[in-house]
């Protein structure tokens, strides 16, 4: 899935994922003037880890998921948490002024707290959420 198969139909701007940078991983985003922080985390049980494999997860399992955190900056430069959240891929995401979407969550055993083209595959995006 790509950022333009939303349910809805919105147009979603692509987040700068990294997944050579691993997970977890944050990064910031201006959007409508407003800075958004991301924190992406795979939470995962450890039996899934306890084997040496090269294993691509494509979440959600039963016992795997990618959780978004995203903070939005304050006028005085403080942050506020506005969305926490397990993902699911066929979900569109709604928070304050904005949309989230993240269709496709693969991700690789070495990207769990390593950095390195593994092929993960993370792709999200946001959106306004009134047009």
């Amino acid at each position: 899935m790509d950022l333009s198969d939303a349910p809805s139909g919105r147009v979603y701007t692509a987040l700068p994922i990294d997944e050579t940078q691993g997970f977890p991983q944050g990064f910031s985003f201006a959007f409508n003037s407003a800075t958004y922080f991301f924190s992406l985390y795979v939470d995962i049980q450890a039996e899934l880890l306890a084997e040496l494999s090269d294993d691509l997860f494509d979440l959600p399992t039963k016992t795997a998921f990618l959780v978004a955190r995203v903070d939005i900056q304050n006028s005085d430069s403080t942050r506020r948490t506005i969305f926490l959240r397990k993902l699911v891929p066929e979900l569109e995401y709604e928070t304050q002024d904005i949309a989230l979407y993240f269709p496709t969550q693969t991700v690789a055993r070495q990207n769990l707290n390593g950095q390195g083209q593994f092929g993960s595959v993370v792709t999200g995006g946001i959106a306004p959420r009134w047009a």
